[in-house]
């Protein structure tokens, strides 16, 4: 018999096992560990459960078995506690670029053909030129839909000229990226004018999920024992990944942080687990 549940959005679903199984094998889970997680769920939730109270279920379980999975599982929420505002999410791409081979900077103020505009994220290699506008959301409710990417879009072609004028040897792409997901018309109109776009697992081969993932570069969110305050700080000290925070001495986390040498220490544990792990994974 099938368990209704509701989303976030409020659309009501049938439970899906097999996709919580997935997302649970994604995050390092052992399959059998990821079955008993399942069972256990489903013992608990009732009909119309909503799919937050499935996912503290969920994490509850995965705990019991390993810690490094329950931190790469909540990587979606993560994305969600980098806000109020979207500036951290800003730096967070910016810093996922730099990774991946790139130069890149963060409000970049750029005159364009016909008016002044402010890059989220202006990024450089040797052979290209990237300009990233970030749409942030920290729920998953009111997704970019297709008036952004005409905006969007629109500024873009205004800085494309100047762009191939300033740097001609290079290729010149306008990405729109957002953490949560985009509206289907967002998304026919992207493919149809040619506009990248990329959400949580979108495009398949190369989403923002999937970009963390690779290279295994969760945000510090990822760590719910931090509260807001202690997050704006380490963003504001460019520790913004858990890269960033296992490379710290449990001291100097300290001492950033105003915590104590216990919890200090408690952090730097998990930073090197998620790290190590994920290395090995």
């Amino acid at each position: 018999m099938s368990i209704k549940i509701k989303k976030a959005s409020g659309i009501i679903e049938d439970f899906n096992s097999q996709k919580l199984l997935e997302s649970l094998i994604r995050s390092g889970a052992e399959r059998e560990n990821a079955e008993e997680v399942i069972e256990k769920v489903v013992s608990e939730i009732t009909p119309y459960a909503s799919t937050k109270r499935i996912f503290r279920l969920a994490h509850k379980y995965l705990r019991q078995f390993n810690r490094a999975s329950v931190l790469r599982y909540s990587l979606k929420r993560a994305l969600f506690r980098l806000g109020p505002s979207g500036y951290p999410f800003e730096k967070f791409f910016a810093e996922l670029l730099r990774h991946y081979g790139y130069h890149a900077d963060v409000n970049v103020i750029m005159e364009g053909q016909c008016v002044k505009h402010e890059i989220d994220v202006f990024a450089e290699s040797e052979k290209e030129i990237i300009l990233v506008e970030c749409k942030y959301r920290n729920t998953a409710e009111g997704a970019p839909d297709v008036k952004t990417t005409l905006y969007v879009n629109s500024r873009f072609q205004d800085l494309k000229p100047v762009i191939k004028s300033r740097y001609p040897n290079k290729t010149f792409a306008g990405w729109l990226v957002t953490n949560t997901r985009f509206t289907s018309d967002a998304l026919q109109y992207s493919r149809c004018i040619g506009l990248k776009v990329k959400s949580w697992r979108y495009p398949d081969n190369n989403s923002l999920e999937k970009m963390i993932e690779d290279k295994k570069l969760y945000p510090v969110t990822v760590m719910s024992t931090l509260n807001s305050a202690q997050i704006r700080r380490l963003i504001e000290h460019r520790v913004i990944l858990m890269k960033d925070l296992a490379q710290m001495r449990a001291q100097d986390i300290q001492k950033l942080l105003s915590v104590k040498e216990s919890k200090a220490s408690i952090l730097k544990q998990q930073a090197d687990e998620l790290c190590f792990c994920s290395d090995q994974t």
